[in-house]
């Protein structure tokens, strides 16, 4: 009787110890499959329409266009949804001629965009950088948790590297506690990274053919190269969102799957203008 409990109890610890490494295992294979999550986030959206605060506050974190949006249109938003993380666009590489502070540009512009009718800065200007201190003082004084830095690919493409990389180390010095998501820009991440949250890997499975007036997947070659920044990605201690533009719910849901593959944090849409929530 003795020998039977003691084997029972053997059986017992076992089962135990099994299942308690069971957990273990889940909760490491958890971890590996968000291991760069350092928003503590499961869903984003980037919207640069109007209104719709309803709609946009069902989302853990948002892009939005600031100048679209006023002081109480943020409390609304953090009222419908207390977690969310709410952050403001923010051009530093380009600005465009809608902006109220174009007109203070006129000395630093050196190029033009023809593309979307912007025009590239000197990025290493002490003009550009008051005024993008000035954006983000603006911005989080009216209730924005951080900012989200776009046409780094810009700066790159005009010779601005290290500028690029000087100026958005400045604004993290100078707010230490905001979040800070850039978009693209993998010939300087490995330098912004100690500076930034979080990267947006726009276009990560497909890209939008203008042309055509439709969103098309990579070729194998392209794609490889999404892999290998992919992994780069990964490395480091940043977050990471994709951002794809599909033509319908087959083509969402193989983006979305090969962006999960990664651990990354995925987003789909047909509005090449993101102009819409889904």
């Amino acid at each position: 009787m003795y020998i039977i409990s003691g084997f029972c109890q053997v059986i017992f610890l076992f089962l135990i110890l099994a299942l308690f490494c069971g957990c273990l295992s889940n909760d490491s294979q958890i971890e590996d499959n968000n291991h760069n999550n350092k928003l503590n986030i499961n869903n984003f959206w980037v919207y640069y329409g109007s209104d719709n605060i309803e709609k946009v506050s069902k989302y853990d974190l948002v892009i939005i266009e600031p100048y679209n949006y006023n002081k109480e249109d943020i409390k609304r938003l953090k009222y419908l949804n207390p977690k969310i993380k709410v952050i403001a666009y923010l051009s530093i590489g380009e600005v465009d001629k809608e902006r109220d502070y174009f007109k203070d540009c006129q000395s630093i512009i050196i190029g033009k965009n023809p593309n979307w009718d912007s025009y590239y800065v000197d990025v290493s200007s002490s003009v550009w950088k008051n005024i993008i201190l000035k954006e983000v003082d603006k911005f989080i004084n009216m209730g924005f948790d951080g900012i989200f830095l776009d046409t780094i690919d810009s700066a790159i493409h005009t010779n601005q590297k290290e500028d690029v990389i000087r100026l958005i180390k400045d604004i993290r010095e100078r707010y230490p506690n905001i979040i800070i998501i850039q978009n693209r820009g993998f010939e300087v991440v490995d330098k912004t990274a100690p500076y930034i949250d979080g990267v947006l890997f726009e276009d990560f499975s497909t890209y939008y053919d203008f042309k055509e007036k439709k969103a098309k997947f990579w070729d194998e070659e392209s794609l490889e190269w999404t892999d290998m920044q992919a992994e780069r990605l990964k490395k480091l201690d940043i977050a990471v969102l994709t951002l794809d533009y599909v033509n319908d719910d087959k083509m969402a849901k193989k983006c979305i799957e090969r962006a999960k593959k990664y651990g990354f944090i995925p987003m789909v849409t047909k509005d090449i203008y993101l102009n819409s929530v889904e």
